[in-house]
């Protein structure tokens, strides 16, 4: 793709950010897909959505298809969703319940929930050894009530050395004991964006005063158009005064969270695990944003709003104030970063740039560069 604009001097604090191409070619989201999402460990949803034995779910990852279930032993595995005669898709359904056991639709091999070749039609005994040709094993690992894949042969790092590398230090909010949270509601979105410009979007405020009024009434810190309030040393956002959480009002019906200190209680917090991964931390639950990239230019988001699982059994519950004005303030979201994927293709835009206020855009600039590595010329 030819690009055209030079880029403009810069101020000392100022840093370049990510060119055009790494937003909007193919053989970049290609590269993406190879050293980013085939070695890191993603994010897959919810450990609650398989509670019982035969329970299934499959996940895209970022085009591959990984079959996650819960065996007759009550452990959690995943494998490739291909069947090993022939690489027929085993599961279609994007989650159910299996019967004992997985048949391949095309031949009927017949696959344990742990994975084993159970039996092969047709076939004579010592056609194959049913020991080496058992469903590929993806590594899976649980951490916070969510699931996490890593489709590398072996994994350069394990899952609680990369939370460790996350600068929004999501190791640090034990107390939120999201773990034992329950989905309350879920909302999924397919935005033609690139899922690099929803980190961007995820980690700065500068948009905030422009785009968001109702949220800069709930956060006065983000009038300012900073994300991360200077006088804390805690990364936290101090919401306005008598105000809890993210609703219309500021308060909610919801109960508030247990263990949280009163300072927990007045501000918001967030984080984000590369490369798939945001969270909102209220006094009222947690809200998630898990990112499937699909294209180049294509991202679903599947957001889920996370409350005490005695709240969501209680009569009455109701989740609306909050769903209703965090789905209002995603829109809006979701509308500007489609406007920004469409403006990176544009001759007139060579890259980006960072002002001290996206300190954290350029963070993970930095890091983005260093996992993903050169990209090919063009």
């Amino acid at each position: 793709m030819a690009r055209e604009a030079a880029d403009p001097p810069r101020a000392p604090d100022t840093h370049p950010g990510l060119s055009g191409r790494d937003y909007c070619e193919p053989g970049i989201y290609e590269l993406e897909r190879e050293r980013i999402f085939y070695r890191s460990w993603l994010c897959a949803g919810r450990a609650e959505e398989l509670p019982e034995a035969g329970d299934f779910l499959t996940r895209d990852v970022a085009g591959e298809s990984v079959l996650v279930v819960r065996t007759r032993e009550g452990d959690l595995r995943a494998f490739y969703n291909v069947c090993r005669h022939r690489g027929t898709r085993l599961c279609g359904e994007p989650a159910g319940r299996a019967h004992r056991v997985f048949v391949c639709p095309y031949h009927a091999w017949t696959y344990a929930l742990d994975g084993r070749l159970l039996r092969t039609p047709n076939l004579r005994a010592g056609d194959l050894d049913p020991a080496a040709h058992g469903l590929r094993p993806v590594a899976l690992e649980p951490w916070d009530g969510f699931l996490w894949l890593n489709l590398a042969e072996k994994p350069p790092r394990s899952l609680l050395e990369q939370l460790a590398l996350e600068p929004g230090a999501p190791l640090a909010f034990g107390r939120y004991r999201t773990g034992e949270l329950r989905i309350g509601h879920r909302i999924a979105y397919e935005v033609r964006v690139n899922w690099k410009i929803l980190h961007d979007n995820f980690n700065e405020c500068l948009h905030c005063p422009g785009l968001h009024p109702e949220l800069v009434k709930i956060v006065p810190l983000y009038r300012s158009g900073q994300v991360v309030d200077p006088a804390r040393a805690d990364g936290g956002a101090t919401l306005a005064e008598g105000l809890y959480t993210f609703t219309d009002s500021g308060r909610s019906r919801l109960p508030l969270l247990p263990d949280l200190s009163d300072l927990d209680r007045r501000t918001y917090y967030g984080y984000s695990v590369f490369p798939n991964l945001l969270v909102n931390l209220l006094s009222t639950g947690v809200m998630t944003y898990t990112l499937y990239p699909r294209a180049v230019d294509h991202t679903t988001i599947v957001s889920e709003y996370l409350f005490r699982p005695e709240a969501i059994a209680s009569e009455g519950f109701d989740c609306s104030d909050m769903v209703g004005f965090l789905d209002r303030v995603s829109l809006q979201d979701w509308g500007i970063c489609e406007k920004v994927q469409r403006g990176v293709r544009s001759r007139g835009f060579a890259r980006g740039v960072y002002p001290p206020p996206d300190r954290m855009l350029h963070e993970f600039a930095e890091r983005y560069l260093a996992e993903r590595g050169p990209a090919p010329e063009g």
